[in-house]
C-alpha cells in the first residue's frame, strides 16, 4: 500500500514538473504610463577619463559631474504622449587637469572662489533652475527637445539627453532583444543604436541590459568623427515604465577638428542614474 502511495506521489510530483516547465515564461508589454503632475527626482552622477592632444600637447583630465535634476510631467495627451519639464537643481563639478583640481558647487555660495572656479560658474550655474521641455511617446521615443535652446554651449550631459530606455511596439519575455536608435541631441547627427535584452521581470520591475555603437561627424559645432560603444543596465518600474535605476559605460574615440587643426581624443565614462 505504502510503496503504491510513494508512486503515485512520484508520478504526481513529476507530472506537475512537466506541467510547470510547460507553462508560458512571463511577459510584459513596456509602456510608459505617466500622470499629470507626477514628479521624479534624479541623480546623475558621471565619472569620465579624457586624454587628448591638442597644439602637439598631450592632456589628461578626470571628471566627476553630479547632477540632481527634477522631471515633471506637465501635459499627458489623448494619443498618450507625455511632457516632461527637467530642471537642473543642482550640479557639482571636479576635475583634475594636469594636476590642477577644480572643485565647484552650485550650492555654494560664497564670493572668494578662485578665478577658474568662477570660469566653471559662469559656464555651468547659467543651468540652475533652468526647465528644458521634453515630449516623449508611450515607447519612449523623444518628440522634441528644446534643450539647445534653453542650456547654449553648456556641455553638461544629463537625463534629458538620452537616458530613457525606448520599448518594443510588442510583448516581450525574459531573453527577448530589440534594436534602438537615438539621436539625444536633435541638432547634431550623433547617433545611438543599442540592443536592448529583458533579462528579467521580478516583482514590479523588469531588468534590461544593452549594447550599442556610438557614431557622429560633429561635436559643439565643429567637424568631428565620433565612434564608441556603450553599453549597462536598467532598472525599470513596470507600472509606469519610469527608469529607477540605470548604470552605463561609454567609451569614445573623437577626431576633433577646431580652426584646421586635428585634435584626437578618447573618452571613458561610467554613469550611474537613480530615481526618487
Amino acid at each position: 500500500m505504502n510503496k503504491r502511495i510513494s508512486i503515485s506521489f512520484i508520478a504526481f510530483f513529476f507530472m506537475s514538473l512537466t506541467v510547470f516547465s510547460a507553462s508560458p515564461a512571463k511577459s510584459v508589454f513596456l509602456r510608459y504610463n505617466l500622470k499629470k503632475d507626477q514628479t521624479f527626482l534624479m541623480k546623475i552622477k558621471t565619472n569620465q577619463n579624457i586624454s587628448m592632444t591638442m597644439n602637439d600637447q598631450d592632456i589628461s583630465i578626470m571628471q566627476i559631474v553630479t547632477l540632481d535634476q527634477k522631471a515633471m510631467v506637465t501635459a499627458v495627451s489623448e494619443a498618450k504622449s507625455f511632457t516632461l519639464d527637467v530642471t537642473y537643481d543642482r550640479i557639482q563639478f571636479n576635475q583634475n587637469a594636469m594636476g590642477m583640481e577644480i572643485i565647484w558647487d552650485s550650492d555654494d555660495k560664497s564670493e572668494n572662489q578662485s578665478p577658474m572656479v568662477q570660469q566653471i560658474a559662469g559656464q555651468l550655474g547659467t543651468s540652475i533652475g533652468k526647465t528644458i521641455t521634453l515630449e516623449i511617446d508611450q515607447s519612449g521615443n523623444a518628440t522634441s527637445n528644446n534643450k539647445n535652446e534653453v542650456m547654449g554651449e553648456t556641455n553638461i550631459s544629463g537625463f534629458e539627453t538620452g537616458m530613457l530606455v525606448v520599448f518594443p511596439d510588442h510583448e516581450i519575455k525574459a531573453g527577448d532583444s530589440w534594436e534602438v536608435t537615438v539621436k539625444p541631441d536633435p541638432s547634431s547627427d550623433y547617433t545611438i543604436t543599442s540592443v536592448y535584452t529583458l533579462d528579467e521581470i521580478k516583482g514590479k520591475s523588469a531588468y534590461i541590459s544593452f549594447e550599442g555603437t556610438v557614431t557622429g561627424t560633429e561635436a559643439a559645432g565643429n567637424a568631428a568623427k565620433i565612434d564608441g560603444s556603450i553599453s549597462g543596465k536598467s532598472v525599470i518600474e513596470i507600472a509606469t515604465g519610469w527608469l529607477k535605476e540605470a548604470s552605463v559605460h561609454q567609451n569614445l574615440t573623437m577626431d576633433l577638428s577646431m580652426q584646421g587643426q586635428s585634435n584626437p581624443m578618447k573618452l571613458s565614462s561610467f554613469i550611474e542614474l537613480t530615481t526618487e
